[in-house]
């Protein structure tokens, strides 16, 4: 599973689908929950489309606010990957909105 990640992590940085950053969190989500390759592929799937809609609707200002908030808030408790970011979260969907 560990070759599939750096591989999905390298695809992601060759084709700045997404970032390293992004990469980052969902290796700390996936070792506190431990996901399977499908799950670690949906979590860049879903960061890739968030920074897709932020970067159309001009609000990467606010997706880099919510990476920054969920890297420093992050922490697994009882094997489940938790983030205090609502009011980060809640800025981003209305920016895209």
């Amino acid at each position: 599973m560990k070759v599939l990640h750096m591989f999905v992590a390298l695809t992601c940085l060759v084709t700045a689908a997404c970032g390293r950053l992004e990469s980052d969190l969902c290796d700390y989500k996936c070792d506190c929950e431990g996901c399977n390759d499908r799950d670690y592929d949906n979590c860049l799937a879903r960061y890739d489309d968030r920074y897709a809609d932020a970067d159309r609707r001009g609000c990467l200002d606010r997706y880099d606010d919510l990476l920054a908030c969920e890297d420093h808030t992050g922490i697994c408790r009882d094997y489940k990957w938790d983030i205090a970011c609502k009011h980060e979260k809640d800025a981003l969907d209305r920016c895209i909105d």
